[in-house]
């Protein structure tokens, strides 16, 4: 019972702090006995999209288009691989955070235990990384700012970003075109739709999104523009 109340408690704090607020980011500190409970932290998982920071609690509203746009993505990456497992919006321990890839791809599958409790059984981040955005400044920082984190923590990671717009992309000219490989640039595009890949060294190479391209990743798995592009238009 003493539990349970605790519970209510957490989760009418996070709901009061939510109040009138239905876009972006939210940022919420605890003290850090309060998060401190395995319990609790797999409690706030279950119930809203959180990630957990040390003593903060992020809150990531998601509009149905970018989960959409995840869904979809998931899914084309899911027809190329063999074995291997995709998820959208996983839970990943990484050191003392507890992080979500909007589109994870891993070579071995999480345990049972990992996947049922994230946080209890400390699910291992994925190996392909994906962070998917709305082109605004605080999600785009957000995103960017926990790859950055990530990349100074752990080895082996691949990373994308992802950009999406504000408003419709126009439709395909061509829709029978056979894609071909994306044109990298060097400098980060100001205009979504447009995508970040980092290379082995983790160097940014950045690719404005259009029609009928893709890019291949090191894992080999092949981005295709199109499947993004398709979630954008009206």
């Amino acid at each position: 019972m003493a539990n349970y109340l605790f519970f209510i408690k957490i989760l009418l704090k996070i709901e009061q702090e939510l109040k009138g607020k239905e876009a972006g980011i939210i940022k919420i500190n605890f003290p850090a006995e309060e998060l401190s409970n395995l319990d609790v932290r797999e409690f706030i998982h279950l119930h809203f999209n959180a990630e957990i920071i040390g003593d903060n609690l992020f809150i990531k509203y998601n509009c149905p288009l970018k989960e959409d746009l995840d869904h979809e993505l998931a899914n084309s990456l899911e027809r190329k691989t063999q074995g291997w497992y995709i998820s959208v919006n996983n839970i990943c321990v990484i050191n003392d955070r507890e992080l979500r890839c909007d589109v994870g791809v891993w070579f071995q599958r999480p345990t049972f235990a990992q996947m049922q409790r994230p946080i209890t059984y400390s699910c291992p981040s994925s190996n392909v990384w994906i962070e998917v955005f709305d082109n605004i400044d605080s999600d785009r920082n957000y995103a960017l700012n926990n790859i950055n984190w990530l990349q100074q923590n752990t080895i082996g990671i691949e990373f994308v970003a992802i950009a999406f717009p504000g408003s419709p992309f126009h439709s395909n000219p061509d829709p029978q075109m056979i894609t071909t490989h994306a044109t990298s640039q060097h400098t980060q595009p100001t205009k979504a739709p447009y995508v970040c890949h980092w290379d082995i060294s983790n160097n940014e190479i950045w690719y404005q999104m259009d029609w009928n391209h893709h890019i291949t990743l090191r894992c080999d798995l092949i981005i295709d523009f199109n499947v993004i592009l398709n979630t954008l238009i009206e």
